[in-house]
């Protein structure tokens, strides 16, 4: 396929001393049957020959941009770099652990629609017995949302294709923020863009492949920090019933939801999982941290 009247489209990559893993995913991407590509790979100070793998790729292949913190500065630091570095029309992101479907680039390409905020995919998740899940169910080719449908749950996955000026202009991801960061930034997308569209194709393979020590996601921020730090950014979009409602949820994350706010809550939004949400509280596990 010819390159020739093909939009840039730019990927961003950040990466932290996952060598092993990195290499899997920068072949994904190398691997797309869309020609018209930049690969950034963003390295938030790794130590592990991850600057000499990629510089010696980037020699080779002028797809490759390398970008490096020499301090280790956290992922939204590293993302923000390779998001105000781009030189593509549009922009999305891969998590080193994962990869791409050979796909995926000439999918969003050929579906993207302008008045969108931006657009994503179902994903496969692979576990490391050779299991494959596909992790959202339904028939319609795609649903379309809005910020609204984001206020209390992170129903685009955690990979979003849109424009690069559009994603610049809400500042890239919020560097305060310690966990939920993708959503947060989907969130803030849709609030100042409208619209979004996710597609049934899975078109990402998320990989749960890791060492015992190892986390898809830091465990080390509590989750319901995470969700009251996420509320007060975003303060804007939580008033009236909505500030209820993720304060509810808040609380049951802290196991002190009450019984008859948590019945109250299962029959205004028509959804019993919160009365179950009520009901695990009890149980001596924790769902999050």
């Amino acid at each position: 396929m010819s390159g020739k009247n093909k939009p840039k489209v730019s990927i961003y990559i950040t990466t932290h001393n996952r060598l092993d893993k990195l290499r899997r995913a920068v072949d994904s991407v190398l691997k797309q049957d869309y020609p018209n590509i930049e690969v950034l790979v963003c390295d938030d100070a790794s130590s592990d020959g991850t600057e000499e793998y990629i510089s010696t790729l980037a020699e080779k292949d002028s797809r490759i941009v390398y970008l490096r913190n020499d301090n280790n500065q956290g992922a939204c630091v590293a993302r923000n770099m390779g998001i105000f570095k781009a030189t593509g029309e549009f922009i999305t992101g891969l998590d080193d652990d994962d990869e791409f479907t050979s796909n995926r680039i000439r999918f969003f390409v050929n579906n993207w629609s302008d008045e969108l905020s931006f657009i994503c995919c179902n994903f496969i998740e692979r576990y490391i017995d050779g299991r494959n899940k596909l992790y959202y169910k339904g028939n319609k080719e795609y649903i379309e949302g809005n910020y609204e449908d984001l206020l209390f749950c992170n129903i685009a996955s955690n990979q979003v294709f849109t424009t690069t000026e559009k994603l610049r202009k809400i500042g890239g991801f919020d560097i305060r923020a310690r966990r939920l960061q993708d959503w947060d930034t989907w969130l803030r997308l849709s609030f100042e863009h409208g619209n979004f569209r996710r597609f049934k194709e899975a078109t990402y393979v998320m990989h749960h492949d890791h060492k015992e020590n190892e986390h898809r996601v830091s465990k080390s921020y509590p989750f319901s920090k995470a969700l009251i730090d996420f509320k007060e950014r975003n303060k804007d979009m939580y008033q009236g019933e909505n500030l209820d409602f993720i304060n509810f949820i808040i609380s049951t994350v802290e196991r002190r939801a009450g019984f008859l706010e948590s019945l109250t809550w299962s029959f205004s939004k028509k959804a019993p999982k919160y009365a179950v949400k009520y009901a695990l509280q009890f149980l001596p596990i924790n769902r999050y941290d």
